[in-house]
C-alpha cells in the first residue's frame, strides 16, 4: 500500500508582466536589504473568486496603473523563511506569472516598492542581480514574444 502524503498549503499569488510598447515594468522591493527586482501583482484574498480582478487590483494598488490581462504563462514557488524580514515570511507562495497589456494610468508606486523601471527585452537583464523566479519569468517572457500567435490577444 502506498502512503499518501500530506496536501501543502500555499497563498497564491499572481504577477503581471505588463507589456508597454516593446517595455515591461519592473519594480524594486527594498526588502530585505539589498533588495530584489519584482513585477506588480500580489496574494489573492480571501473571497476573491475572480482572478482577473484580483491581479488588476493588486497591480493598481501597486502601481496606479490599469492593465488588460491575458492568458498565464509561467508558475513558479517561493518559500520565504520563518525569520525572514519580508511581509511574508514563513509563507509558501505558488505564483503565476501573465501577460498583461498596459491600459492606463501613471505609475504611483505604493509603500512596498521604492522605485521602477520601463524596460525591453535588451536591457533587462542588467537590472537583475540574481537570477530568481522573476528572471527566468521575465526571461520566458521575452523568448515566448518572438511567437507573437501566442499572444494574439495583445492586438
Amino acid at each position: 500500500m502506498v502512503k499518501v502524503k500530506e496536501d501543502e498549503l500555499f497563498c497564491v499569488g499572481q504577477k503581471a508582466v505588463i507589456l508597454r510598447e516593446k517595455e515591461i515594468l519592473l519594480l524594486h522591493d527594498p526588502m530585505p536589504p539589498p533588495g530584489t527586482i519584482d513585477l506588480p501583482g500580489g496574494k489573492i484574498q480571501v473571497g476573491e473568486r475572480d482572478f482577473t480582478k484580483a491581479l488588476q487590483r493588486e497591480v493598481y494598488e501597486e502601481s496606479g496603473l490599469t492593465i488588460k490581462v491575458g492568458p498565464p504563462f509561467f508558475v513558479s514557488f517561493w518559500k520565504f523563511a520563518r525569520n525572514h524580514p519580508h511581509r511574508n515570511q514563513g509563507k509558501k507562495i505558488f505564483l503565476v506569472f501573465y501577460v498583461c497589456v498596459y491600459q492606463s494610468g501613471a505609475v504611483e508606486l505604493s509603500e512596498e516598492h521604492d522605485w521602477f523601471r520601463w524596460t525591453d527585452k535588451k536591457s533587462f537583464p542588467e537590472i537583475f542581480n540574481e537570477k530568481n523566479n522573476i528572471f527566468l519569468a521575465v526571461s520566458t517572457y521575452f523568448r515566448m514574444m518572438l511567437d507573437h500567435k501566442s499572444f494574439s490577444f495583445l492586438k
